[in-house]
């Protein structure tokens, strides 16, 4: 590969890749060979662009692109098919070890550190690799873009359970397609008011009394139930959602201390712990966001603290440890989340502008163990000395809690202490402190402990009031136990089981089309509907790589589309309307566009054709009309995919 392709146009790499993959594979067939499809995804070379600039990024790709060349045996064919992913096409290997065994390799030596001689650093790139097989003894084959669509599905799947490599199956791709869904709903859950605002309880080891909250956040989902963080914020974390989600559980939190504040003026407030994300570090834009936040609210920044779970985003981004600094002159408490695991050292303690830890749960085993907590009680040793507040999570049994008595910490939370629950049934500091000690009473430890949910969060989940629940469980339609307190638990399961009986909504809230001709929308649409088209497209891609939205291939056909659009708004008939955009998504699927892309496309158009109604003083069922069609046209599209 030349150098001035270092940088290839999106549709052409692509074009050239699936020639690649088309040669290998008649010569394969010819011969009855295997050809394997090996695709290397670099995308963790963003990490470098941010940190060293664009130049090393590509200087680190182009010497993972020698690397592969110089690993990739006799006669393969070496492609960029994007920025960041090689694809290694070849039908040398005999039989599929040998495959997996040159995967390895590849992977080894796309993981290795990089001497960038530019910025005078070594760098890795968290590279994986997707493979996809074509047999001579297997179904006959599918096509060369299907074969790279694999390819890819199987590396993401690689690089979401931090694996080296995945073969790429029908597993791969229904993950991939799930994934994209779900990524999908939950840029709509914070329109729909779906997200919920739970608190933990952190405790004084000492004393037993309330010191601090942990603001967790979870997904009423209307199809899944209550999804915990786990279950989504990884894809907002890659889709960029989790800024809008940060924001939210920021403003939702300076709420609840102000209404802390009003209710007990006379009281110090124990602190609120947010968790930050390296993606919320990395925008410029962070610290004067939670300043005006903390500012609305008329919070005091005391009654903050913000949780940073990876030190690496600090080693990376000067401006992301400024950031903190500046808040933490503010008077926000800076505290390294999940301290002790991979990417921790004892040297962050000393040189990160931090005011606390919290341990890593991995340093406690659940018997207590006494090899983990000989490193916990050095790690606590250490924080001491340097004059750092000590927390320890993920306490949930009795000899866990015994375990971290012994050694000189702050606090703790966990399962045995007191369970998450809803924000909604702890407005008040009475209501919260009564929860730790209703928690604590209730002989928490124990087998299928973290199994029992207290009533606020069972009434949460399901939606009702407190005393619906005590009557679905009186009525014996959701079995119960009490503590010896007198408190009510119920199971997750018999939960989740009554929720599934009451649902009455489908997986996602069925889009209302809208009802009369959309007059202004046709004409936005006969007048400005190419520049709108082209701006959406535009704004999916990198200005050197413009894909097919915003392509001449794509523009194109965007026209006819929004004659089509325009034609069946000014007559009144959102089905054709619907039709014409679905119709227009599959075109845009054949001419190469991502099933991501699509539906990035139709919120990007949606969301600028509504500001332009706006702007033009549309009424509010034109705003909104026109946006329900992308939204519906986006969950239809998903559907049949």
């Amino acid at each position: 590969m030349s150098a001035d392709s270092a940088q290839p146009d999106h549709e052409r790499a692509r074009r050239d890749a699936e020639t690649a993959v088309g040669q290998t594979l008649a010569r394969a067939e010819a011969q009855e060979r295997l050809l394997a499809l090996l695709l290397v995804d670099a995308g963790d070379v963003v990490r470098v662009d941010d940190a060293c600039g664009h130049a090393a990024g590509e200087q680190a790709l182009a010497a993972l692109e020698q690397r592969l060349r110089d690993a990739a045996p006799s006669g393969a064919a070496l492609v960029r098919v994007a920025r960041e992913r090689i694809a290694v096409v070849t039908d040398a290997p005999a039989d599929v070890p040998a495959v997996l065994e040159l995967a390895q390799a590849l992977a080894a030596a796309a993981q290795a550190p990089f001497a960038l001689a530019a910025v005078a650093l070594d760098v890795r790139l968290d590279a994986a690799v997707g493979i996809a097989l074509a047999r001579p003894d297997a179904p006959p084959t599918r096509g060369p873009g299907a074969l790279l669509r694999d390819a890819e599905a199987a590396a993401r799947a690689a690089r979401d359970d931090g694996a080296a490599w995945r073969v790429a199956d029908g597993s791969a791709q229904v993950r991939a397609l799930r994934r994209l869904r779900l990524e999908h709903e939950l840029a709509g859950a914070l329109a729909r008011d779906e997200l919920a605002l739970y608190l933990q309880p952190i405790v004084s080891l000492r004393h037993g009394t309330l010191v601090g909250v942990e603001a967790l956040v979870r997904w009423r989902h209307p199809e899944r139930g209550l999804l915990g963080p786990a279950q989504f914020l990884p894809v907002a974390e890659d889709s960029g959602l989790i800024i809008a989600i940060g924001d939210w559980m920021l403003a939702a939190v300076c709420r609840l201390v102000a209404r802390w504040g009003t209710s007990h003026p006379e009281r110090v407030l124990p602190p609120v712990s947010l968790n930050v994300s390296g993606r919320e570090l990395r925008d410029a834009t962070f610290a004067q966001r939670f300043a005006r936040a903390l500012a609305a609210a008329d919070v005091p920044p005391t009654t903050l603290a913000l949780e940073v779970e990876d030190p690496g985003v600090l080693d990376e981004r000067a401006d992301a440890e400024k950031a903190l600094d500046a808040l933490r002159r503010l008077g926000v408490r800076i505290v390294l989340d999940r301290f002790g695991g991979t990417r921790s050292s004892l040297a962050d303690l000393a040189r990160l502008p931090i005011d606390g830890l919290k341990l890593d749960r991995s340093l406690l085993r659940p018997d207590g163990g006494e090899g983990e907590t000989a490193v916990a009680e050095a790690v606590v040793g250490l924080a001491r000395a340097l004059g750092l507040s000590i927390t320890i999570p993920g306490i949930e049994t009795d000899a866990q809690l015994t375990a971290v008595r012994m050694l000189d910490a702050d606090a703790a939370q966990g399962h045995l202490i007191a369970q998450p629950a809803p924000a909604s049934s702890l407005e008040n500091l009475e209501a919260l402190e009564l929860d730790v000690a209703a928690e604590r009473s209730a002989g928490a430890a124990g087998e299928g402990a973290d199994e029992l949910l207290p009533l606020s969060a069972v009434a949460d989940a399901l939606g009702v009031s407190p005393s619906t629940v005590r009557r679905l469980a009186d009525q014996g339609a959701l079995p119960g136990t009490r503590t010896e307190g007198g408190h009510r638990r119920f199971r997750r399961a018999d939960v989740r089981r009554l929720a599934r009986e009451r649902r009455r909504t489908p997986a996602l809230r069925p889009w209302e089309l809208p009802h009369g001709p959309l007059r202004t929308s046709a004409e936005l649409l006969e007048h400005d509907g190419p520049m709108l088209a082209e701006r959406a497209g535009r704004s999916l891609y990198d200005p050197q790589r413009l894909g097919w939205f915003a392509a001449p291939q794509g523009l194109a056909r965007s026209r006819t589309w929004l004659d089509e659009l325009a034609g069946a708004l000014a007559a009144g008939t959102p089905r054709e309307a619907l039709a014409a955009t679905t119709a227009y998504a599959d075109a845009a699927t054949l001419g190469g566009a991502s099933a991501a892309e699509v539906v990035r496309f139709l919120g990007q158009f949606g969301a600028a054709a509504s500001h332009e109604l706006v702007r033009a003083h549309a009424s509010a069922d034109e705003t909104r009309g026109l946006q329900r069609i992308m939204g519906a046209a986006a969950e239809a599209f998903l559907e049949r995919r």
